[in-house]
């Protein structure tokens, strides 16, 4: 059968957005505002709304979004994807992630692993916040990442839909997305967190420059190396059989860094402090050339060909701090060290996957539980009662403090040891118990919530 393009059949019935939800679809056409029900008999994407509705059921999500429509003021057309993982413990924090994607299929994997994660990870975190994604489909990811002019009427489009969900979502950064994309999203919502901070600018149309927002977090890299930093050394004191709060040495570890952008420089800076032996694999030769020279750091692939064997590396150690996907059963059985944690999100090509490296003794942390600083930090910026987690009592950029999120991702280091000792006592993997705890947070105010909408509708 031949593959149907989802936003070809999108653009020529007409549709602008498609919304699967319990297990049925709906569309809403161009000139209309309501959604109806979509005919499914002799659909040529009948079978692509039915793989959708596969993975949403089975991963447990509460709501999917597909958009094809015009950006008002530019010649461009929005193609992109929300999918919404939990509101259970509030609002859902919703990552922008923007690629130029082969398929429709491929932003459907994105957006549904990574709305999982970030609700695992609030959740783990004990943030009161649910988890979703935003994945857009743009031929030029270089140009969000970078906030050229020519992408703020995408960037504020985004804003506008993240406003229609009237505080039930709220935009942050993801994959070629920064802090000054958030800054023009803000444009058309308040729903927005990891905007820059008052001391800092950012340059807008004709070269202008305005300043951040009071109280931004701004950047959350540091927080995420830092709860990295934490993990990597909770790691090697729980293998090397010591106590909890043991600061144990990283001297003349081998750790091997795979991915040295923005989190794997904060991440070698922790490392040259601690004396340890650090290595790195980057798909960029002039950024590896960089870590060489001014770090230190032994390069041992500096293409994207070399990256793809870098995991085959022995150390004590490895990083993961670029794309997903570093942990699949072909590669379980040519890992060559002890410890994997490290920035990267969705690092499993598979669950199960977790399960197989934990019998063959790799101690792997979930990257929804290592990674979490970034989360921690941004998610300051945001203000409300999860008892009144109404969009009206919904505050931003009130009262920021980088103290307390300092605090905060310290304390996650009895969390990453809680999870390793259980995960030792029951004899499971470190990912089934981080897991479990997630979301039977999670399923617990699930529980809630449906009473209270029964009781609610009873009255």
């Amino acid at each position: 059968m031949r593959r149907t393009n989802v936003y070809s059949y999108m653009h020529n019935q007409k549709i602008r957005r498609i919304r699967i939800k319990n297990s049925t679809a709906y569309m809403i056409r161009e000139g209309q505002q309501e959604y109806e029900l979509m005919p499914l008999e002799k659909n040529p994407i009948y079978g692509f709304l039915l793989l959708t509705d596969l993975i949403l059921a089975q991963m447990g999500h509460e709501d999917f979004f597909m958009f094809y429509e015009p950006i008002p003021d530019s010649k461009m057309a929005f193609k992109g994807m929300v999918c919404i993982y939990s509101m259970d413990l509030g609002p859902a924090i919703a990552g922008l992630r923007v690629d130029a994607y082969d398929t429709e299929e491929d932003m459907v994997e994105d957006a549904c692993m990574i709305s999982r994660a970030v609700a695992r990870k609030a959740a783990i975190s004990e943030i009161p916040f649910g988890g979703a994604q935003v994945v857009v489909d743009f031929e030029n990811p270089q140009d969000v990442l970078y906030n050229k002019e020519c992408v703020f009427p995408l960037l504020e489009h985004i804003g506008s839909l993240i406003e229609e969900f009237e505080g039930k979502l709220i935009l942050a950064p993801d994959l070629n997305a920064s802090m000054l994309n958030m800054h023009i999203a803000m444009r058309k919502t308040s729903h927005v967190i990891c905007n820059l901070n008052e001391d800092q600018t950012v340059e807008v149309e004709a070269k202008m420059e305005e300043p951040g927002s009071p109280n931004g977090s701004g950047d959350p890299t540091p927080f995420t190396a830092q709860s990295v930093y934490n993990a990597l050394k909770v790691a090697f004191a729980f293998q090397e059989g010591l106590e909890e709060g043991h600061d144990v040495s990283l001297r003349n570890k081998k750790i091997l860094i795979i991915g040295l952008g923005k989190c794997g420089l904060a991440l070698v800076d922790y490392l040259v402090k601690e004396g340890a032996k650090i290595y790195g694999a980057d798909i960029d030769d002039y950024t590896c050339r960089v870590m060489e020279e001014i770090y230190g750091v032994k390069i041992i692939a500096r293409n994207r060909e070399e990256v793809k064997d870098a995991h085959k590396f022995e150390c004590d150690a490895i990083l993961p701090c670029a794309t997903g996907g570093l942990i699949s059963d072909k590669r379980l059985h040519d890992f060559r060290t002890k410890i994997i944690v490290g920035a990267a999100n969705n690092q499993l090509n598979q669950d199960r996957d977790a399960i197989l490296l934990h019998e063959l003794g790799v101690l792997w942390i979930p990257d929804f539980l290592a990674n979490c600083g970034g989360l921690i930090n941004a998610v300051q910026e945001v203000q409300y009662k999860i008892s009144k987690a109404r969009p009206d009592k919904v505050k931003y950029r009130k009262n920021y403090k980088i103290d307390k999120v300092r605090i905060q991702v310290d304390e996650m280091k009895s969390s990453v040891w809680e999870i390793l000792k259980t995960s030792q006592s029951e004899n499971l993997s470190p990912y089934e118990v981080a897991v479990a705890k997630a979301q039977l947070k999670m399923q617990d105010r699930r529980k809630l919530r449906w009473f209270q909408y029964m009781a609610k509708k009873s009255q």
